[in-house]
């Protein structure tokens, strides 16, 4: 085994003297050599201090005092999934999951975007097909030949590619982006997307996380902890299911309703979310009914000082997707949440 040193001393020996001028055979042999190398252990980087030189692969978590302080970080050149946070809301259909994106967007570095036909479930199916039939997700070493080489794919580097995917669709506004691209006066100085958005809490709210069949709570649970480690999960049902049918059935004509809001439908999500809210534990997911904090704003408000915003307090239900059409719109709900409202962990 290759120390990392030895790694790089090699590889700057060889482009010091120039690919062109080693021979094929050369070429060959030097890649041979560290072909078997593999990504350091966690053992390996887990006495790693403040005063250490640089790691290339760590596991340091930048928010494990405040957000995440229970994820895996495994960081390395590729992707440090720990970076981002997010927080997502987990519901099932007419149970006020627009109500709460509408309330937790009014908090500070909050953007969280509506629903978006399940993403998060397609996402999966990109690790799932990296890992079976072939597993290349799981493959640390350079295979330098064959149908399937590739270079070592180090661990959990697969989560910024799909945490890419939220924010392509969860971007800044219009506005903010054609500001920084200096097309409306722009900032002084210039400022980029990543700058702009780097304290930014960023999620999605999904009705259609619990409605595939092969999608497990084990499953759904897993990949949220591996590709979005430092992200919090708002799970909402609705326990009083009579009064979510009287909803559905008002809101969609007959031939418009979703096959899969049916009474049984739904007691089956809720079972699933209530399970996955336990399986991700107290310190990721937070379960509510709307039931309880449509009566009890306070509720929600324990629900933001969990999040770890602090004098932020909402003092009534915002209500979204009412009316005879099943979608009207609040505007005269007060959502001042305070001057003093601010994150401070």
């Amino acid at each position: 085994m290759k120390t990392p040193l030895q790694i790089a001393v090699a590889f700057a020996i060889i482009t010091a003297v120039g690919w062109v001028s080693l021979s094929f055979s050369a070429t060959t042999k030097m890649i041979n050599a560290f072909q078997e190398t593999t990504f350091p252990s966690t053992s390996s980087i887990s006495n790693v201090t403040i005063n250490s030189p640089f790691q290339a692969f760590n596991e340091t978590n930048p928010h494990e005092d405040s957000w995440c302080p229970e994820s895996q970080c495994n960081n390395s050149p590729m992707c440090t999934p720990c970076n981002r946070r997010y927080l997502f809301i987990v519901a099932s259909g007419r149970s006020g999951s627009t109500t709460l994106l509408k309330m937790l967007n009014y908090l500070p570095n909050v953007r969280i975007s509506g629903e978006n036909t399940n993403v998060l479930y397609y996402a999966s199916r990109i690790v799932s097909y990296l890992r079976d039939p072939v597993p290349l997700l799981n493959q640390d070493f350079d295979r330098v030949e064959g149908a399937y080489m590739h270079n070592a794919i180090a661990p959990q580097s697969m989560a910024c590619a799909l945490q890419q995917i939220i924010y392509t669709i969860n971007p800044p506004p219009k506005k903010i982006q054609l500001e920084v691209n200096g097309t409306i006066g722009g900032s002084s100085p210039p400022m980029s997307i990543q700058e702009y958005d780097k304290d930014t809490i960023l999620g999605v709210k999904t009705i259609r996380l619990h409605k595939v069949d092969k999608w497990s709570v084990e499953k759904v649970s897993s990949f949220l902890q591996e590709n979005f480690p430092c992200s919090r999960v708002i799970v909402n049902i609705r326990s009083d299911i009579e009064s979510q049918m009287n909803s559905i059935n008002a809101t969609f004509q007959e031939g418009h309703k979703p096959p899969d809001l049916s009474a049984k439908k739904i007691r089956q999500g809720n079972e699933f979310l209530t399970k996955l809210s336990a399986d991700l534990g107290p310190q990721r997911a937070r379960l509510i009914d709307m039931v309880d904090w449509t009566k009890d704003v306070n509720i929600l408000n324990d629900v933001v000082s969990w999040l770890g915003f602090q004098n932020c307090t909402f003092h009534a239900v915002v209500h979204e997707n009412t009316g005879s059409s099943g979608f009207g719109r609040d505007h005269t709900t007060d959502s001042n949440l305070g001057n003093q409202c601010r994150y401070i962990r």
